[in-house]
């Protein structure tokens, strides 16, 4: 048995069962280098034929987090006002469980006060940028779970691609859009595994 393996196994399940979708923020600076390690996750992240598809931007100005929270929340109150045409699109705005999550989110700050925010760019020249896009996000969260942060990640900056002065300001390459972005901050209480319920193994699999 490769006990190497093993361990490298246990760190990553005990790094999900920290992580947690973070909605505040405490106060202090991030840990040295933390930003640095958190973003290399996200570009060693797999992707199809390593075609890479996917770009980075890191806003840890606090004055350029403030104007991404206050575009999000832009975007959110766009969506919502023309969110019948939408739901056209969308069938899963006629799934209650989602809209329940929506209306969660229809007032207040889309992003947590105090942060710092990794917004993730695809390409869309390649079919599989979201799954590349998803996989970087995923390792990045696990990365700031190690470093001690606290995370959580927006679909609202997509908006943000309809916001040209927000494109200008976040120098989005052409052929790329924003597919979203993680956000990082100090926890406001330690993190912890089974702090959130999750699914149990038997409702979750099915195993052939």
């Amino acid at each position: 048995m490769d006990t190497r393996t093993d361990a490298a196994r246990a760190d990553a399940v005990e790094l999900l069962e920290r992580t947690t979708h973070a909605r505040a923020f405490g106060p202090g600076p991030l840990p040295p280098m933390a930003l640095r390690r958190i973003v290399e996750a996200g570009r060693l992240a797999p992707s199809l034929y390593n075609t890479q598809p996917v770009r980075f931007v890191v806003v840890r100005d606090p004055a350029g987090y403030e104007r991404l929270r206050a575009a999000c929340n832009t975007s959110r109150d766009t969506f919502f006002k023309g969110r019948k045409f939408f739901a056209l699109m969308n069938k899963r705005l006629a799934n209650p469980a989602f809209v329940e999550g929506l209306e969660r989110q229809s007032t207040g700050d889309v992003l947590p006060a105090g942060g710092a925010a990794i917004v993730t760019l695809q390409d869309d020249a390649f079919t599989e940028s979201v799954e590349a896009c998803a996989c970087a996000l995923m390792a990045m969260q696990l990365e700031a779970t190690a470093c001690g942060l606290a995370s959580a990640f927006s679909s609202w900056t997509r908006g943000l691609s309809f916001q040209k002065d927000m494109v200008e300001f976040l120098r989005v390459p052409k052929g790329f859009k924003i597919f979203t972005s993680l956000v990082v901050g100090n926890p406001l209480t330690p993190l912890v595994a089974g702090r959130k319920a999750r699914r149990s193994m038997d409702d979750a699999v099915t195993w052939i």
